[in-house]
């Protein structure tokens, strides 16, 4: 039987209730502590410096920013770029885009995340 760990995951809301912003334009992100069988816990709020900026980005902040995740096992938002996507997975950190209600996007992280377990 697999363990049930606790893991966290961070997701790119503007309301609180919703996967609404694009990773490189979010200045906001909401963290939540959960396991495969429990509910997500709100564990905290995290600020960022927003990288893209009329069609550019700063690579430099791009990688702090994504440094700031590496305690989750996912980064959640409603886009996010092969840029940041790499700098994510160099901390260890899976991105998805998963646009819609956070309670949705809780969902099929905790199942995404019980397939992977099937393969560990």
């Amino acid at each position: 039987m697999a363990e049930n760990t606790l893991y966290r995951i961070a997701l790119a809301s503007s309301d609180g209730e919703n996967v609404n912003v694009h990773f490189g334009k979010a200045d906001t992100f909401l963290v939540y502590s959960l396991s495969d069988e429990s509910d997500a816990t709100f564990f905290e709020k995290r600020s960022v410096v927003p990288v893209c900026k009329g069609g550019s980005h700063d690579e430099e902040r791009m990688k702090e920013n994504a440094a700031l995740f590496e305690d989750c096992r996912y980064v959640i938002a409603e886009r996010i770029g092969r840029a940041a996507g790499a700098h994510l997975a160099a901390n260890g950190v899976t991105s998805m885009e998963l646009p819609g209600s956070i309670a949705d996007a809780v969902l099929k992280v905790q199942k995404y995340n019980q397939i992977q377990g099937l393969f560990a």
